[in-house]
């Protein structure tokens, strides 16, 4: 629980004496109380926490009290971690810390956190403010509260209120009647009032029925309709204000539905997309609706674990630059963090990509809540400092999309999709030649318009979302980025270190050093590049339990079944476990009791003694497509054995999930690798464990679809026998 949030106060020392200070900090607190209230109220009153005032008299001692002295930049003292609001005094707003404007170095560590510039009466700034997460007020706006009681409270609100939560709690409570529209459970009546489905009401509560609506209520907003001034767009406005963005969409069929709606906006039939091959299978779907030609980075399969690192810094660079024959690419999607928790360097990736003309979009499914926590920062220490949140100014990706539901407080299949600043810049002011078709797709009136691209995300999301969307999910993608807001730093935090302390209890009973016990950066990424040096990162929420052999790692996770704990994802010899904005204190310690009693499985995996059948691996994933992966998955095909379909072209999706990165992908010719590699998952998990397999009566022979002959000659005919030559 919160014990009390902090407002920084950075003011002239002498400026105030304490009775004023005092005095301030309880208007804070009392106005707060009753913005809470009125906001996060429901039936009973609760105890909210207060606010208390740090001062600081400089900017150096202002980091002095965020942070810990000594240790590293990223370690925040107790003021830090509950930090809400920043108030800087007029005096400080042209001074500089660290090397950085200070409105930079507070954008750049605690860049959703609101910040209010205080300026004395008749005496404008003499700098202009950024244009979002800063507003101005008169100095004596907060020291003297009992005058600006109710204009504190809408402040606060502006801030902290989630829009639509609070419209559809209120026509709920205070508007709704008698329904004559969907949904046709009416309300719960239909639960409710059944002697058969009460008990499923009873179950999941009367309140989730009732703010389960429709886009009847026209008054709450439509996805549909995202340019109406509605409590929906406002939400998606304050959502895209917290998260830094030009933009912010919900969407409420995961993520795997927001890939497939932007690269249909982004790509044009026929385009090349660089694409890590080990990205989530709904990536390989969205380049197949999109008509886009997949051009796949080398994969890099680590055997000992059973787990794929990330792409090397050097093959994304090669990638990137032009090759006689080949289409100049236009987008390169890469996953970050990755499943087991690798973070890219996003920002030297930018900088490549815009090198090239070429835009980099950003999967964050893992990692919604990088924005939130100096931790996710690079160069901690003197000179330059970006952020691993990939669209940051300093992260520079063009576009994010984040399952909002894997991390956050929001329920399954939420997601959002995040558009940059930058690329908003990009595509308005930039005149570069490498980005010239860039301004043709997007363009109005001959120049390149972001309404345009907007326009068309929105028009394509119509494509692939409901249209009755489950209000209930729209309000958790409201609640969760001001839930961040108010108290991100500190839920990550907390976590953080809670994990820390976990990792250090484990290698201390098993008398091993951590990196013996839970794969970090190099054991995950694997030798041959110093990947630290590159930029790369281990989120320490994503902890990767080792253990010595598969048959260890099947035992552990029997043990960790019968302590009823779940956990996320498994291989041969790791276990992930996420730590997540829900995740208790406690919860490490029921997982540390099964480590500490299963000890002796924990260890680092013994190497393959197949070194053949880790090339195998990798060879399975190192194919190119023959075909365009849409012509491919729109024939029809003929079902053949899975020995039977080397040589052949794949015409559907086989993935082993988790963690669902595909096998067999429309488009690309079937090796003798490839039908191995799905063989040992049948073999080791089940069919059931292989998404696509055709199973006759639940039954071997297990099938999968391949071109027939016919469409074979017919494709590799009309793409001239390579779906990656130049068209």
């Amino acid at each position: 629980m919160i014990r009390s949030l902090a407002v920084f106060y950075l003011h002239k020392a002498g400026r105030a004496d304490a009775r004023n200070l005092s005095v301030m900090e309880y208007g804070l607190t009392d106005a707060f109380r009753e913005f809470c209230r009125e906001t996060f109220d429901t039936v009973a009153a609760h105890d909210y926490p207060p606010l208390r005032l740090a001062t600081a008299s400089s900017p150096e001692e202002l980091s002095a009290r965020l942070f810990t002295s000594g240790g590293p930049r990223a370690v925040l003292t107790e003021a830090g971690r509950s930090c809400c609001l920043f108030l800087v005094d007029a005096d400080f707003m042209d001074s500089y810390l660290e090397g950085m404007d200070l409105k930079d170095w507070l954008r750049h560590f605690f860049p959703a956190i609101p910040k209010v510039a205080l300026v004395r009466k008749g005496h404008p700034l003499a700098i202009p403010l950024p244009a979002r997460r800063w507003t101005k007020k008169d100095q004596t706006f907060f020291t003297r509260p009992s005058k600006s009681r109710e204009r504190m409270v809408h402040l606060f609100k502006s801030f902290w209120m989630p829009r639509f939560v609070t419209a559809l709690r209120q026509y709920v409570t205070v508007k709704a009647g008698t329904n004559w529209h969907t949904p046709g459970h009416n309300g719960g009546r239909a639960f409710s009032r059944s002697p058969f489905l009460r008990g499923f009401s009873d179950s999941l509560g009367e309140a989730i029925f009732r703010n389960d609506l429709s886009v009847s209520v026209e008054s709450l907003g439509d996805l549909s309709s995202p340019e109406s001034r509605t409590p929906l767009s406002e939400a998606q406005k304050l959502t895209s204000e917290i998260f830094g963005t030009a933009q912010s969409c919900y969407v409420t069929n995961g993520t795997s539905t927001s890939n497939k709606a932007m690269l249909m906006t982004l790509l044009r039939p026929g385009e090349t997309v660089l694409v890590d091959r080990n990205c989530h299978k709904s990536v390989h779907h969205a380049i197949v609706t999109s008509g886009a030609i997949p051009r796949y980075l080398p994969a890099r399969w680590n055997a000992a674990l059973g787990v794929w690192g990330p792409a090397a810094p050097e093959d994304v660079r090669n990638a990137l630059k032009d090759a006689p024959g080949r289409e100049k690419p236009r987008l390169l999607i890469l996953t970050t963090c990755t499943y087991e928790g690798i973070l890219y360097p996003v920002w030297e990736i930018a900088r490549a990509c815009e090198r090239e003309g070429v835009l980099f979009y950003a999967d964050e499914a893992w990692a919604a809540y990088l924005a939130f926590h100096p931790f996710y920062t690079f160069g901690r220490g003197s000179g330059d400092k970006v952020r691993y949140n990939a669209v940051s100014e300093t992260g520079g990706a063009h576009f994010s999309v984040q399952s909002t539901h894997k991390t956050l407080a929001a329920f399954s299949q939420a997601s959002m999709i995040h558009v940059s600043t930058r690329f908003k810049r990009l595509l308005e002011d930039d005149n570069s030649p490498a980005f010239r078709w860039l301004r043709r797709r997007f363009s109005l009136h001959g120049r390149g318009s972001y309404e345009k691209f907007s326009h068309d995300l929105h028009e394509f999301l119509r494509y692939w979302h409901s249209t009755s969307p489950h209000y209930p999910f729209l309000a958790a993608l409201d609640a969760a980025g001001v839930q961040m807001r108010l108290e991100g730093a500190k839920i990550i935090d907390e976590r953080i270190r809670w994990a820390a302390a976990f990792r250090k209890r484990v290698a201390d009973e098993c008398g091993k050093p951590e990196s013996s016990c839970f794969a970090g950066l190099e054991e995950i990424a694997g030798p041959g590049v110093d990947w630290r040096a590159a930029g790369y990162m281990k989120d320490p929420l994503k902890i990767v339990l080792m253990l010595k052999t598969p048959q260890a790692c099947a035992e552990f996770r029997k043990a960790l079944l019968k302590a009823h704990i779940q956990w996320e994802k498994s291989s041969a010899c790791t276990i992930l476990f996420l730590v997540t904005a829900g995740t208790a204190e406690e919860h490490f310690e029921y997982l540390f009791r099964v480590c500490r009693q299963y000890k002796r499985l924990i260890g680092q995996p013994q190497q393959p003694r197949d070194p053949r059948g880790a090339r195998a691996v990798t060879a399975a994933v190192s194919v190119q497509p023959a075909v365009l992966p849409h012509d491919a998955a729109l024939c029809d095909g003929e079902l053949v054995t899975i020995k039977e379909s080397e040589g052949r072209i794949a015409s559907q999706f086989l993935v082993p999930y988790p963690p669902g990165i595909p096998v067999f992908i429309p488009g690309l010719k079937i090796t003798k690798d490839m039908i191995r590699l799905v063989e040992d998952v049948i073999a080791s998990e089940g069919p059931g464990a292989v998404h696509g397999l055709f199973c006759r009566g639940g039954h071997a022979p297990y099938l999968v679809e391949v071109l027939d002959r016919r469409e074979e000659e017919l494709l590799r005919l009309r793409d001239g026998g390579a779906a990656g030559s130049t068209r």
